[in-house]
């Protein structure tokens, strides 16, 4: 099958083309809403009829001295009255309904990007920000709902409306049709000229937006260090920087669509006066009527309205041809790390996990980089080899950068290897689909996140799967159960955002329950221990030695005291295996390991 084309490059219909199969969802409210098209059209067609039959056959006659030239005027208002109510209530009803179907599409719509954005493999999010990532699900789809919901059946009603006006003035009197719309072609291209124009302000608009929120993601969020660090004047330049590129770029697309706009109106007022001083002279020569020439200019008013209507649902379209750009250039982002096309069944990890012959590199984890051998960027791994038996509790210990959360990211199928394999009883984990996989994993990360939600919620994280009394239990084992029933509430205490209003220990104690509630085979600890303080740390010793009694343990320690008891330490250097064996062997052969513990026992002793 032929690769799509990049959307960057696409026309705007084809663009919005994507939107299709989520506009095909709610063709029943689209339809109906189209049905009222003709409807509406036909109201407006008839009512400057009225108005000539009005002039030519009651108003001048009566002006002339006919005696019974009123008579059926009264019946003419009542017929114009009727369809002024009728062509109310038909915009109502379309309206409605198409704005009804607007939120639903974008529902859709906005359900299907977050979705595909939960999907994405964590090598995206590295090099997305966060803000930047909300802005694809918030702003630029409202940019699209202005479209679906006010745009999309708009548009047709106003070429529907357009076509028709310009058959009737044609059968009216088609010179003076002619001389209405001499200025149209000179209109087209002005809007031609303007189309390119428009669309690059827009993705230029669109992508400031985003790198605005970005920036103010990333400001919130470290807000404890910028003000610890007084950088708020500094921060409030770049903000400042930032707001007058989107002032500068908006007023851009403002002059441009006032052209447009100015354009149609100075078009509307040339043909006006080449209508007036055609049908003037045809007066004048009894080839027109007072009524016909009414009843044309009130067509031409008509014909222009719905030009000028067109003209802003063009910068409408631009506007959304730009967030579609964004949006689906989003969708079209494949997950690094996929499900197999036949995943196999999950292995009971019942023998061993083994690496073998593992070659790592964040940069190759992007498609674009990848394809670029020159631009891979550092190896993590060359040819990491090293086995994790059942039941087995292992230490991965090393300097900064050594690896050994690297390992973790892999095991986990964040990051997929470029060479060698990673199996689980002997299966290799890329023939597996990630979600089990992970659920197979008890993880507790060195930067622990709690959600803005219970205690209980955070442990069991709304799952089915896990019971209040597996969250009550989890809890007791790893001794959080006493500082959680002390909260006002207990384990329907209600938590700040990131749990601020928790110690670091208590926020760590809950990750440990959180692990425990899913009853992994595989504990995995990422620098658990690496910043609470003392008593909390011989809790959670205390707990951990219960814990991991009876599963396979993984834990990248720091702090080299809290792994004595494992059964083998893996040391790390510069990605490779340099050492193995229980912590007394390893300080026997007198190699990284003793220099690191020996540095570690002597900053914690103090100088003498």
């Amino acid at each position: 099958m032929a690769a799509r084309k990049p959307i960057e490059s696409q026309r705007d219909l084809g663009i919005l083309r994507r939107l299709v199969p989520f506009l095909r969802a709610h063709i029943g409210l689209i339809f109906v809403s189209a049905l009222f098209l003709p409807l509406l059209a036909g109201s407006q067609l008839v009512q400057p009829y009225l108005l000539r039959l009005a002039i030519d056959r009651h108003i001048a006659p009566a002006a002339a001295g006919e005696a019974d030239a009123l008579v059926g005027f009264g019946t003419l208002l009542t017929y114009f009255a009727i369809l002024l109510i009728a062509e109310l209530a038909l915009r109502f009803g379309q309206i409605y309904l198409m704005q009804l179907a607007g939120q639903r599409i974008m529902h859709d719509l906005r359900s299907a990007v977050f979705e595909h954005i939960q999907n994405l493999s964590m090598s995206f999010f590295d090099r997305n920000p966060v803000g930047r990532t909300m802005t694809r699900v918030t702003s630029d789809i409202e940019t699209l709902n202005d479209l679906v919901s006010q745009g999309v059946v708009a548009m047709a009603r106003d070429i529907v409306t357009l076509i028709a006006i310009i058959g009737v003035m044609l059968w009216i009197d088609w010179r003076l049709t002619l001389a209405s719309l001499v200025i149209v072609p000179l209109l087209i291209g002005i809007l031609a000229l303007l189309r390119s124009r428009l669309r690059a302000v827009y993705n230029r608009t669109r992508t400031l937006v985003a790198r605005q929120n970005a920036f103010l993601q990333e400001t919130f969020s470290g807000i404890e260090v910028v003000q610890a660090f007084v950088q708020e004047d500094r921060n409030r330049g770049e903000f400042l920087e930032v707001r007058e590129d989107i002032l500068s770029t908006e007023l851009r697309a403002v002059r441009l669509s006032s052209l447009l706009s100015a354009s149609v109106q100075a078009a509307t007022t040339v043909s006006t006066a080449l209508v007036l001083v055609y049908g003037g002279f045809g007066i004048i020569g009894g080839a027109v009527t007072v009524g016909i020439l009414v009843q044309f200019l009130e067509y031409l008013r008509r014909f222009y309205t719905p030009l000028e209507d067109l003209s802003d649902k063009y910068d409408t379209l631009q506007r959304a041809a730009a967030s579609c750009t964004k949006i689906f250039g989003l969708m079209d982002v494949r997950p690094a790390v996929e499900d197999p096309d036949s995943p196999r069944p999950l292995p009971p990890f019942a023998d061993a996990i083994r690496f073998d012959n593992v070659a790592f590199s964040y940069a190759s984890t992007s498609a674009a980089d990848a394809a670029d051998p020159e631009s891979n960027g550092p190896s993590i791994f060359d040819n990491l080899t090293l086995s994790i038996r059942q039941g087995e509790k292992v230490a991965l210990v090393g300097a900064t950068g050594a690896g050994k959360s690297s390992i973790i990211k892999l095991l986990l199928r964040y990051y997929d290897v470029q060479e060698g394999s990673i199996t689980v009883d002997g299966i290799d984990i890329r023939e597996l689909a990630p979600r089990p996989l992970r659920r197979a994993y008890g993880t507790v990360p060195q930067d622990v996140f709690l959600f803005t939600d219970t205690i209980a919620a955070n442990i069991g994280l709304n799952s089915s799967e896990v019971s209040r009394e597996r969250i009550e239990e989890a809890a007791q084992r790893v001794e959080a159960d006493a500082f959680i029933r002390d909260l006002p509430g207990g384990y329907d205490a209600r938590l700040g955002e990131r749990g601020a209003n928790l110690s670091f220990g208590e926020r760590q104690l809950l990750a440990f329950a959180r692990a425990l509630a899913f009853d992994p085979p595989v504990l995995i600890l990422d620098e658990a221990t690496s910043s609470v303080d003392s008593e909390t740390e011989a809790r959670i010793q205390r707990a951990l030695r219960r814990l991991i009694a009876d599963r396979t343990a993984i834990i990248v320690a720091h702090r080299l005291s809290t792994i004595r008891d494992v059964d083998r330490i893996i040391v790390l250097h510069h990605g490779e295996v340099r050492e193995e064996g229980t912590h007394k062997e390893l300080l026997a052969s007198d190699g990284i390991y003793a220099r690191l513990y020996r540095l570690q026992h002597a900053q914690a002793v103090g100088p003498a």
